[in-house]
C-alpha cells in the first residue's frame, strides 16, 4: 500500500522516516535516468520542445499540493498546542473548585485528581510502542477514574446542606469542563487529512523524481547538485509534514507543552 498508517507510525518511531524517503526518491531519480539513456542510445530519443511545459506542470502540482498539507498541518498542530493549554488549565481550575466542597470531603476527592493526572501523563508516553488495544486499555482506566471522581463530587455535592450547597456545586461545570477538554485532546490525535492524500503527496514526489531523472537520462548529463538538493528538500518537507500530522512520534512534538501537565501534578 502506498500509504500505511501502521508503517508511517513505525517509520516516524524508528527515525527511519527520513532515510527511507530519501532513498526511494533517489532511487527513482536513478530509474529515470536509466531510462532516458536507454531510449536515447537504442532510439535516438531527443527531448521535446513540450517537455519543459509538463515538467512545470507536474512540479507545480507537487508544490500546490505540498503547500496544502503543510499549511493543513502547521493548523491542526497548532490547535493540539492550544487543546492542551485547555486541558492544563481546566485541570487546575477543577482542583482548586475542590475547595468548595465540604472539608470531610476533599482528601479522597483530591487523591482521585491525583491517579486521574497520573493516568492522563501515562496516556501518551511512548505512544509509538502501544498496540492498539494498550492504548484503549490506557484510555478506558482514565476514563473509568473520571467516572469515579464525577460520582464522588456528586454524592458530596448532594451530602452538602442548604445553602452551602449552591457553593459546592459550582465545582460541577468545572469538571464538565475538565472532562470535554481532556475528550477534545484525545480526539484531536486522529485529525488528519483523507489518506488520498498522503498518498497523492508522495506518489507525485516519486514521480517528480522520475521525471527529473528521466530528463537529465534524456540530455545525457548528471547534475549531481541538483539532484541531492532536490531529494533532500523534498523529503524533508514531507518529513516535516508527517511530524506535524503526527507530533506524539516524531522529532516534531509536544513536549513543551506535555510538560506542563508534569509540573501540574507537582502542585497536586
Amino acid at each position: 500500500m502506498l500509504f500505511n498508517e501502521d508503517l508511517i507510525i513505525y517509520l516516524l518511531t524508528s527515525n527511519m522516516m527520513f532515510w527511507v524517503l530519501l532513498l526511494c526518491m533517489l532511487l527513482m531519480v536513478e530509474i529515470g535516468w536509466r531510462t532516458g539513456t536507454f531510449l536515447v542510445s537504442k532510439y535516438h530519443i531527443q527531448k521535446a520542445d513540450s517537455s519543459d511545459t509538463f515538467l512545470a506542470s507536474i512540479f507545480g502540482l507537487l508544490a500546490l499540493l505540498v503547500a496544502i498539507t503543510f499549511s493543513g498541518a502547521s493548523d491542526r498542530f497548532d490547535h493540539r498546542r492550544q487543546l492542551i493549554v485547555q486541558e492544563v488549565s481546566s485541570l487546575g481550575t477543577a482542583y482548586q473548585s475542590i475547595d468548595l466542597l465540604a472539608t470531610k470531603d476533599q482528601p479522597k476527592i483530591r487523591e482521585l485528581f491525583r491517579e486521574y493526572l497520573d493516568t492522563r501523563i501515562n496516556l501518551y508516553q511512548s505512544q509509538g510502542d502501544l498496540s492498539e488495544k494498550e492504548l484503549r486499555s490506557r484510555i478506558d482506566v482514565h476514563n473509568a477514574i473520571a467516572s469515579q471522581i464525577w460520582k464522588e463530587v456528586v454524592l458530596a455535592v448532594s451530602e452538602t446542606p442548604f445553602p452551602q450547597k449552591l457553593v459546592a456545586a459550582q465545582i460541577l461545570p468545572e469538571l464538565s469542563d475538565m472532562f470535554t477538554a481532556s475528550e477534545n485532546q484525545r480526539l484531536a490525535i486522529k485529525f488528519h487529512p483523507p489518506r488520498i492524500v498522503f498518498q497523492a503527496l508522495i506518489l507525485l514526489c516519486m514521480v517528480g523524481s522520475l521525471v527529473a531523472g528521466y530528463n537529465l537520462g534524456i540530455q545525457n548529463q548528471r547534475d549531481w547538485l541538483l539532484t541531492i538538493m532536490f531529494t533532500i528538500l523534498m523529503t524533508g518537507t514531507i518529513f516535516i509534514i508527517l511530524g506535524l500530522e503526527f507530533p506524539r512520534l516524531g522529532k516534531v512534538n509536544l513536549g513543551d507543552f506535555e510538560i506542563e501537565l508534569i509540573a501540574l501534578r507537582k502542585i497536586f
